[in-house]
């Protein structure tokens, strides 16, 4: 599970069952919705327009509804990849895992609050825009 670890009240962030898994998907992986309306990792490379509705609440297996947290202003682990710093702006590669954003060519998802790594294996706190 991700451990959200903010959610300073006033931000419009859920929990919500958007849908189901369309193949496995791990917690604070980046997630949109396929053609099918199944939950996917968000497949569009470095974005200059994401469609990545939020962040996988926890481990979903295909077929099996999928939690999502959506909205911003929430602070928790994204599952990521990458060289990624302090500070970082943070888009997403195509398997749905946070990457350092190109400025000039992704739309920012998310800000990195600590170094990938740091906490956590493969995951990065982060502050979702």
């Amino acid at each position: 599970m991700v451990n959200i670890l903010v959610n300073d009240g006033g931000a419009p962030a859920r929990i919500m069952k958007v849908g189901n898994a369309g193949t496995d998907l791990t917690a604070g992986m980046i997630v949109g919705l396929n053609a099918a309306g199944e939950v996917i990792a968000e497949d569009t490379a470095t974005p200059t327009f994401s469609e990545a509705l939020g962040v996988l609440f926890v481990d979903a297996t295909s077929g099996d509804p999928a939690s999502v947290l959506t909205g911003s202003g929430i602070i928790c682990y994204l599952k990521a990849t990458g060289s990624i710093a302090r500070g970082d702006a943070l888009s997403h590669d195509g398997a749905g895992l946070a990457t350092p954003a190109v400025i000039a060519n992704d739309q920012m998802f998310a800000v990195a609050l600590e170094a990938l790594h740091d906490t956590h294996t493969d995951y990065v706190k982060a502050l979702v825009k």
